[in-house]
């Protein structure tokens, strides 16, 4: 029996007649049998487009899944703006409903769905026999059952759409749908109505714009559903047939909604149908597929929206009729009155984000809740937040007590519309705004060194925290974080160099055994001797005046710079959090946009009190005097202690040393130290590290075997070591090196009295 095929419209034309160049293209190979498996059978023009019918060849099995012909007649459809993919259609009566075709008003012939990329990506490679294989292959692999993977997401229950609908996440669970739906605050995007957004959904008296009233179809096998309803009635013929009759369900609720309360049938209807959907046949359902459908006159009036109102869809489906502007029952309803004077707008039904969608779409496998309290929103700090806010990731206090200042809009992830607002509130309120969890957010606008009345308040959310996290870029505020705070979180500080081009991150362990204030300073021995971070505290830009304030000044930093690290940044506190180790990591950028991570390698902190002093130093320093000893050995040496000092809460911190110079004399049992380029060694010191180190003190060292104990000679040097620092109202400090494990610190001043030593601490 010879199959059925549907006429294609048009005029017959021969192929030189054409004008599209790839319809004619075709047609002239297919005509010239150039084409394997294809035999040319006519072409036709049709308004703006030209037909190419052709009969194709198919390789398909002995056992089919889907009863694909050996020869299939085929057209393409060819629009003269060549915008848009050539509608391919199987032309056979009774081809089948198969997986991957395209929705169209008419449900025959089929529209085949061959692409998957965007035609303008397509049209730079497109040749008529790639394009008739492709519909080859098409068609082979559907009789297979092979076209859709077992790994591919099933085929959705529709395709075409004429707008936008976003519901809140939760809205459509637990959901009794015998009961209206009131949605609250739904409104368009654009003029045309689009796309809708539900804000909120929440009962009240009945005068909300729209109710929603939701339904759901049984199970079905995915791709099974291929033309778009355009009318209330012929959506429910395409429901019917899987199990659902939408008209009956309908008319039953709305005559229930308007006896419990008839302010409802002034409001707008969204019909919303759940689809569970499974991959074959006799398989759990996979997926529910949401869509709604917005219900609407045929033509709008003057002044109207063009909405159906519940009232006025009851008499268009025989629910009630209206006289006098009284609604009276229909007894014995009309069932021919199916909507077919309903329009439908078929609308795409998304949900608003969540977190833990959020947390997926950036490819994290769970929702990671720390709580870190973020000190400094900021340029860098407020594109941290957002960075990671966007990810799910975190719940955060965000602590600042600036306010946004129109100059900050220029590398801040605040938008000019805030200016003049708190900066903890704003960016609170903005990253809120991602997923609408306003609970995963909380502002302390507020001075960290001053809170004032809010001290208590700052106290309670640093007990709570997990992190804290410090972008102040204020070294006392960081020095406050690690030292004074009260607080079993851990402590970090994200910051950039002053040029903007490197970033730094400094994490304690978990355990707190490294705190911060100890990893800064070892940043620091690192920063005053890795060439290759000579200019890491130079500033590339210029001072800039915002204001009239003798204050308001700030530093040019583009904000590309400031949007590199913040992504490096955001990435490195959810990897740092994730490691439970102490760790010193900076990243330097180019002009290029090349970037280098450098790791610090962090040794233990030895932390002593010495006097009223408390002195803090690192096995790093400890090793490098052991080898600047062991290299002189059986002489001594010595030579002069960097470091920094904390006079508000009496910590000295001993970070790096120097060896001898030149002129120095070193004998086995004496050593005089030299000065020849000692100044300018130090001072050299002291701009690497932004003047973060200086000149604090001397070391020396005592042969192999011999005590840590002073000598009468080292008695003398320090006496006049502590006159000459306490001019600036600074202790003396000396430490001196003996065999491995022997060190001796001397902080003050060391008196011959009973006791002959005073402020001594040995290291073994």
């Amino acid at each position: 029996m010879n199959p059925l095929y549907v006429e294609v419209d048009g005029e017959i034309k021969s192929p030189d007649q054409l004008e599209i160049a790839k319809a004619r293209d075709l047609a002239s190979k297919l005509d010239a049998y150039q084409i394997q498996y294809a035999k040319l059978v006519e072409c036709r023009k049709e308004s703006q487009f030209e037909i190419v019918v052709f009969d194709l060849g198919v390789e398909v099995p002995q056992l089919c899944k889907y009863p694909i012909l050996p020869t299939e007649r085929i057209a393409a459809r060819f629009h003269e703006a060549d915008r848009k993919y050539p509608v391919v259609l199987a032309l056979r009566e009774d081809f089948p409903k198969v997986p991957h075709l395209n929705l169209s008003v008419k449900e025959v012939p089929r529209n085949l769905c061959l692409f998957t990329e965007r035609y303008d990506d397509i049209k730079r490679r497109w040749t008529s026999s790639c394009f008739v294989h492709l519909i080859r292959d098409w068609l082979r692999l559907t009789a297979l059952g092979e076209l859709h993977q077992e790994d591919q997401s099933l085929e959705p229950f529709l395709v075409n759409y004429d707008g936008h609908l976003v519901l809140p996440e939760d809205l459509l669970k637990d959901v009794d749908s015998a009961k209206p739906l009131f949605v609250n605050n739904i409104y368009p995007v654009d003029d045309e109505s689009r796309f809708l957004i539900v804000q909120s959904q929440q009962l009240n008296d009945g005068k909300s714009g729209f109710v929603a009233s939701v339904h759901q179809c049984p199970p079905q096998t995915h791709g099974v559903i291929h033309r778009k309803p355009t009318t209330l009635a012929d959506l429910a013929s395409m429901v019917s047939d899987k199990g659902l009759d939408i008209l009956a369900e309908l008319r039953e609720r709305l005559i229930e909604w308007k006896g419990n309360n008839n302010k409802l049938l002034d409001s707008r209807l969204l019909l919303i149908i759940k689809f569970p959907k499974r991959r074959n046949d006799d398989s759990e359902v996979e997926i529910v597929d949401p869509w709604a459908f917005r219900l609407r006159k045929e033509a709008r009036e003057e002044n109207d929206t063009g909405d159906i109102t519940i009232s006025e869809l009851g008499i268009r489906i025989e629910c009630w009729d209206k006289q006098d502007k009284q609604v009276g029952l229909i007894i014995i309803p009309d069932k021919s009155k199916r909507g077919k004077d309903v329009s439908l707008e078929v609308l795409n039904v998304s949900f608003s984000l969540t977190r833990e969608m959020a947390s997926i779409y950036n490819g994290n496998c769970r929702i990671e809740d720390n709580h870190i309290v973020a000190i400094g929103a900021g340029a860098l700090g407020s594109q941290i937040v957002m960075n990671l806010a966007r990810s799910g990731f975190g719940t955060w206090s965000i602590v600042d007590h600036d306010i946004l200042m129109p100059h900050n809009v220029a590398r801040h992830a605040l938008i000019g519309n805030l200016v003049g607002y708190n900066k903890a509130e704003a960016l609170t309120f903005y990253a809120s705004t991602i997923t609408g969890e306003a609970d995963y957010f909380k502002a302390l606008p507020l001075d960290v060194l001053a809170p004032g009345k809010k001290d208590e308040d700052l106290a309670t959310t640093f007990r709570n925290a997990e992190i804290i996290l410090d972008m102040s870029t204020s070294i006392a505020v960081t020095r406050k974080l690690a030292c004074d705070v009260d607080s079993e979180a851990r402590r970090m500080a994200l910051f950039l160099s002053p040029s903007g081009y490197d970033l730094v991150l400094l994490t304690e362990d978990k355990s707190r055994k490294i705190m911060l204030d100890a990893i800064e300073m070892q940043y620091y021995r690192v920063v005053a001797n890795d060439e290759t971070l000579a200019g890491h505290f130079k500033s590339r830009g210029q001072r800039r005046r915002y204001g009239q304030s003798c204050r308001d000044i700030t530093s040019t930093l583009p904000q590309n710079l400031v949007a590199l690290h913040a992504a490096i940044g955001a990435q490195a506190i959810k990897k740092a959090i994730a490691n439970n180790d102490a760790a010193a990591t900076i990243w330097q950028a180019d002009d290029c946009g090349n970037v280098k991570r450098k790791n610090i390698t962090l040794t233990a902190v030895i932390r002593r009190r010495i006097k009223s002093w408390t002195l803090v130093t690192d096995e790093g320093l400890l090793d490098k005097l052991g080898k600047f000893r062991e290299d002189k050995l059986p002489k001594e040496t010595g030579g002069v202690l960097l470091g920094s000092y904390d006079l508000d809460r009496m910590i000295l911190y001993i970070v790096d040393a120097l060896p001898s110079t030149p002129d120095s004399g070193e004998w086995p049992r004496l050593f005089i130290r030299g000065y020849k380029g000692l100044r300018q060694a130090v001072n050299a010191k002291k701009v690497r590290t932004h003047g973060m180190l200086d000149y604090i003190g001397e070391w020396h060292s005592h042969p192999a075997g011999a005590s840590t104990a002073p000598s009468d000679d080292d008695l003398n040097v320090f006496a006049w070591l502590t006159k000459l620092m306490q001019v600036n109202g600074l202790p003396a400090v000396t430490m001196i090196v003996g065999d491995p494990g022997k060190t001796s610190w001397y902080v003050g001043e060391i008196m011959r009295e009973e006791n002959p030593v005073q402020g001594l601490s040995s290291y073994e």
